[in-house]
C-alpha cells in the first residue's frame, strides 16, 4: 500500500485501515512524513506520548497529551527547533511539565545526548547537555523519581571506546553529582532501559558485545554513587537483544528477545527485586513461539499483574501483541493481537494506566522498492487494554 505524503492525505489514509480493519488503536499524530520511535509516559491518570518528526524537514521532537479518558488533550507540541538532527525522544511526566531526554546529529555526523525540560503548553524551561567526559553522546533515557531526574546515556571516550553511564540531574537542570560508568556498550548498543526502587535505586539493562562473543544482557545497579554491573545472560555465542525493565511493589520483570531457539522468540523473567544481579536465563520463559520475529518486547506492571506488547512478523507485517501475567510470569490469557493493518506496526510502548494498561507504537509504510528511504511513512497509534 503506498501512500500520499501530504499530511491530510497521510493521516486519512491510515486512519481509514484502522477503521476498516476494526482496529481499536486509533492515530494521535499528524506527520504525513515519518513519526518514530515512539515513547509513553504515565503520571495518574494523564498521559504524554513523544516520538521524533520528520515533517518538517528535519527530525524533532514532537509531544502530544492525552487526558484521562485516552483522548486528546491538545494538539501535537513540536519541542525541539535546532539545525541538527533530534532523534530518539524519552519522556517523563514531571510536576510541572515533560522531561524530555534526546540525542542530536550534526552534519558531520558528531552526536549529543540532551536532556530539556518544557511546560505541558511546549513553553522551554530549559535544555542542557548529557556527559560524562564530553565525548559523543547517544541513545539517552530519563526517569523521574521525587524532584531529581535519573539518566542513562551511552558516551565515547577520547579513543572512541564507548560506555553506558548514569547520573542524576535536578529540576532546575543541575547535575546533583558526578556521573557513573555503568560499563562498556558494544557497536550494536541500541537501546538502554532504566527503573528506579522506592528507595531511589536505579537499575539499568541494556545489550552489549562486552567480553562476550556475542551480545548479552547486562544489568546496572546505581546506589549512593556508585554503579555495580552484572551479566544476566551466558555467553553462549547466541544473541541476547533489547532487554526492557519493570518494577512491581517486591519484584522486579524483565523481557528481551533471544535467538538460542534458531528464532527471535521473546522471553520474560518475574523475579524478586533483590535477585535482580543474578544470572536471569535459567528462570525465564519463552513467551512467543511463531514462525516469524517477535521483537519489540516492553512491558510494565501494574498492582500485581504484568502487562507485556511485543511486535511479531509471521503474518507477512508486523503486528502487536499483548499478554497479562501474574507476579511469577505465569500467563493469566493468551496473547491478544492489537493490530491488523497493512502497514507495519512497530515497538509498542506500554505504560499502567487505570485497571490495565497504555500502549502506543509506530504504524510504518516502508519505502517502495529502490525508492529512497526518505519515502518511508509513519504515524504514531494509540490504545489501552484492560
Amino acid at each position: 500500500m503506498r501512500l500520499a505524503s501530504g499530511p491530510a492525505s497521510r493521516a486519512s489514509v491510515l486512519g481509514a485501515a484502522l477503521v476498516v480493519l476494526g482496529c481499536s488503536p486509533r492515530q494521535i499524530s499528524d506527520s504525513g512524513f515519518g513519526a518514530y520511535e515512539v515513547s509513553l509516559a504515565v503520571r495518574g491518570d494523564e498521559l504524554a506520548v513523544a516520538w521524533y518528526d520528520t515533517r518538517d524537514g528535519n527530525a524533532e521532537v514532537y509531544v502530544r497529551s492525552l487526558n484521562g479518558g485516552g483522548q486528546e488533550a491538545g494538539p501535537e507540541l513540536r519541542l525541539t527547533t535546532t539545525a541538527e538532527e533530534s532523534y530518539e525522544a524519552d519522556i517523563a511526566i514531571v510536576t510541572d511539565g515533560f522531561a524530555v531526554a534526546w540525542y542530536e546529529k550534526a552534519n558531520d555526523a558528531s552526536m549529543r545526548a540532551q536532556l530539556g525540560l518544557w511546560q505541558r503548553d511546549g513553553t522551554p524551561v530549559w535544555s542542557v547537555p548529557i556527559a560524562a567526559v564530553q565525548g559523543s553522546s547517544r541513545n539517552p533515557i530519563v526517569r523521574s523519581f521525587g524532584d531529581a531526574l535519573f539518566c542513562a546515556w551511552i558516551e565515547a571516550d577520547g579513543d572512541g571506546h564507548e560506555s553506558v553511564w548514569g547520573g542524576w540531574w535536578g529540576r532546575d537542570g543541575r547535575l546533583r553529582a558526578a556521573p557513573v560508568k555503568l560499563g562498556a556498550a558494544g557497536e550494536t548498543t541500541w537501546n538502554l532501559n532504566a527503573a528506579i526502587t522506592p528507595t531511589g535505586e536505579a537499575w539499568v539493562v541494556f545489550d552489549a558485545r562486552a567480553g562476550t562473543r556475542v551480545d548479552e544482557l547486562f544489568a546496572a545497579r546505581v546506589a549512593d554513587g556508585i554503579a555495580t554491573l552484572t551479566r544476566l545472560t551466558a555467553d553462549d555465542g547466541v544473541r541476547s537483544k533489547y532487554p526492557d525493565l519493570a518494577l512491581g511493589p517486591d519484584r522486579a520483570a524483565i523481557t528481551w528477545y533471544d535467538e538460542r531457539d534458531g528464532n527471535r522468540e521473546v522471553y520474560l523473567a518475574a523475579i524478586p527485586v533483590d535477585e535482580l544481579s543474578l544470572p536471569i536465563e535459567a528462570r525465564a520463559r519463552r513467551v512467543t513461539t511463531t514462525p516469524g520475529w517477535s521483537i519489540g518486547a516492553y512491558l510494565a506492571w501494574n498492582g500485581d499483574r504484568i502487562g507485556l506488547a511485543w511486535c511479531d512478523d509471521s503474518s507477512g507485517n508486523y503486528e502487536i501483541f499483548f499478554q497479562s501475567f501474574d507476579a511469577a510470569g505465569s500467563s493469566l490469557a493468551p496473547p491478544r493481537k492489537l493490530s491488523e493493518t497493512p502497514t507495519n506496526s512497530m515497538i509498542p510502548a506500554i505504560e499502567p494506566w487505570r485497571n490495565g494498561f497504555a500502549l502506543a507504537w509506530d504504524e510504518v509504510v516502508p519505502a517502495p522498492a529502490g525508492a529512497p528511504s526518505e519515502n518511508t511513512r509513519a504515524e504514531v497509534v494509540f490504545t489501552t487494554v484492560q
